[in-house]
């Protein structure tokens, strides 16, 4: 304990104990310091001839020259020290740099003196300094002044239905600093199109518009940043017009111009995210419905240590301060001209394709897209429109395919139950005979091909005659494409069925032997 020696605030303690007349035991046992050291600096104190309060008020440096006198600053060591605290806030300002770590600033330190602390003590001086210069300022917000809103890191997840596969969901979260009111919502990407759709249902959720519209450097938002003038982006330029609120971006690395929406992202991950981490999600529609009913819970609740929720303060101090709502939500949309391959289709985005009309292959056209449709026009004409789609593959309407697409299209999506199906439509038996070709084969797609003949007879000799011919097979076991044909070519189907209950006739004649001749 002996050789424990005490920090600045160490002694600020100690000089705070001392005035509160806790006893050289107890301070032994809270510091960790020897009653020989306490006694010293006890001595110390009093002899300065200040009182203990206004030691207390002295900076680090003043209290220090009467506390720790004679502890070792003499000589070398007072040159390594004056070295030191004439330094200590360039090594805490270079410890804020990105990837910095003490070993790093460390060995920089030993090639910049001859008479260096050792490890240990150099990296306790620049905490010290970092914890006695860690000004924070109280922001105070104003009603209706600021919207905050910001991204949060974690993302949520959507499901497609049919493959299983995984898509990323944004979140964005939103927060009146005022009341704290919040806004959380899920947004298929980070493209400028989904963010200013969903900043336009944050407002739409607040029932007005902040003043000012506050967020950090992101790039959708910021084109260009710079301390005193950043270069807006056009697309957020104009959202603000719309809107009728004014632009702003905090300082770069200083997370604290936002407070509150840097707030709001972790009680994000604590009260949205853990109560739908074991929810699956299949639409980012269904996302959202999910997030708004949290977003009433959320704001409904009383907030903590107070009597009143957020909504409750927003609606008693906060509304009537808020800017009216434009009477049409903005949507950003964007234009891209186009010449239509012979595949009659377009991209938009990456990996997604969007079909035409194939009778315009070889035309240009103009493409206008936002974050939910996607049109394309041929001078006053709109020959196509789609709902927007960000997931690999294609969307293709039939009736913008040649004959021969649809029904090549319509061959590849042949199954069992569709032929079954169509056979019905012609007669009971020509569905008995196709059932009868299915089960009669190894393999059921192998069939395929002779019930597609089948059912074609019906075109080229009429659904009746194809019900007849099947009528006449017995026992429906012996159906085959082949069989059925032979009897249409044959017109045997045109032929009347011989009555199952018409006995042949068999004449009287006495040579014809009996069963009593073979005993």
């Amino acid at each position: 304990m002996a050789n424990v020696k005490a920090t600045m605030t160490d002694i600020r303690v100690i000089i705070r104990e001392f005035s509160r007349g806790t006893s050289l035991r107890e301070m032994e046992r809270k510091l960790r310091l020897s009653r020989t050291s306490l006694r010293n600096y006890r001595d110390r104190a009093e002899s300065s001839g200040i009182s203990m309060i206004d030691l207390l008020k002295l900076n680090n440096a003043e209290l220090q020259a009467i506390m720790q006198k004679g502890d070792g600053h003499r000589g070398r060591d007072a040159e390594r020290y004056a070295f030191m605290q004439e330094n200590v806030e360039e090594y805490a300002n270079d410890m804020k740099r990105r990837h910095m770590t003490y070993d790093v600033l460390y060995e920089e330190y030993l090639k910049s003196t001859d008479n260096p602390y050792g490890y240990t003590q150099f990296k306790a001086i620049i905490q010290e300094y970092e914890k006695n210069h860690d000004y924070k300022y109280h922001n105070i917000y104003e009603p209706g002044r600021e919207m905050q809103f910001d991204f949060a890191g974690d993302n949520l997840w959507i499901v497609d239905k049919h493959t299983g596969e995984t898509q990323r969901a944004i979140v964005l979260v939103c927060v009146l600093p005022y009341s704290m009111l919040s806004y959380v919502t899920a947004l298929p990407s980070a493209k400028m199109e989904y963010l200013f759709q969903a900043l336009s249902r944050a407002i739409q959720y607040f029932g007005g518009v902040a003043e000012i519209s506050k967020t950090d450097n992101m790039r959708q938002w910021i084109k260009k940043t710079d301390r005193y003038e950043p270069t807006l982006n056009e697309a957020a330029s104009q959202w603000c017009l719309h809107n009728g609120t004014d632009l702003d971006e905090c300082r770069s690395a200083k997370p604290r111009d936002k407070g509150p929406a840097e707030s709001l992202v972790n009680q994000t991950y604590r009260y949205y995210y853990s109560r739908i981490c074991r929810d699956t999600f299949f639409s980012y529609n269904e996302l959202n419905k999910k997030l708004d009913e949290l977003n009433d819970m959320f704001n409904d609740r009383a907030r903590k240590n107070k009597t009143y929720s957020r909504r409750e303060q927003y609606e008693r101090e906060e509304r009537s301060y808020m800017l009216p709502l434009p009477p049409k939500p903005f949507l950003l949309k964007y234009t891209k001209e186009i010449k239509i391959n012979s595949t009659y289709h377009f991209q938009v985005d990456k990996n997604h394709f969007y079909s035409v009309p194939y009778q315009h292959i070889g035309k240009k056209a103009k493409v206008i897209y936002d974050a939910e449709t996607v049109e394309v026009w041929i001078g006053l004409e709109r020959i196509a429109i789609h709902d927007r789609r960000l997931t690999d593959g294609y969307t293709t309407i039939e009736q913008h395919m040649p004959d021969k697409h649809i029904a090549y299209k319509h061959s590849k999506e042949i199954n069992a139950a569709y032929l079954l199906s169509k056979a019905a439509q012609i007669g009971p038996h020509t569905r008995e005979s196709i059932a009868c070709i299915l089960n009669s084969a190894l393999f059921v797609q192998q069939a395929y091909r002779s019930c597609q003949g089948v059912l074609h007879l019906a075109i080229r000799y009429g659904a009746s005659r194809l019900e007849a011919a099947c009528r006449r097979i017995e026992p429906k076991s012996a159906s085959t494409y082949k069989r059925i044909e032979a009897i249409l070519k044959s017109n045997l189907d045109e032929t009347p069925l011989i009555s199952s209950d018409m006995a042949p006739y068999i004449p009287k004649n006495d040579n014809i032997r009996g069963a009593s001749v073979y005993k």
